[in-house]
């Protein structure tokens, strides 16, 4: 074996673990995509139950004040 079959054969090893990595990166971008998703998706569903009960409490208050100003 020459020093040309050596280069070729780590030029061969090199790419394939390349390859590799761009398979393994890829699909670890979109799994961390997915769950951002999953987070946002908590977050927004958390985010609107708060914002029912800041409606509800509005709608009470201004029940109080109707009532208060018919007084």
């Amino acid at each position: 074996m020459n020093l040309q079959d050596t280069f070729y054969i780590m030029g061969i090893v090199y790419m394939g673990i390349m390859f590799i990595l761009m398979i393994a990166i890829t699909i670890a971008i979109f799994v961390i995509k997915h769950k951002i998703q999953l987070i946002q998706r908590s977050i927004e569903e958390k985010l609107s139950t708060v914002m029912n009960a800041v409606h509800i409490g509005e709608a009470i208050v201004d029940k109080a004040r109707e009532a208060f100003k018919h007084k």
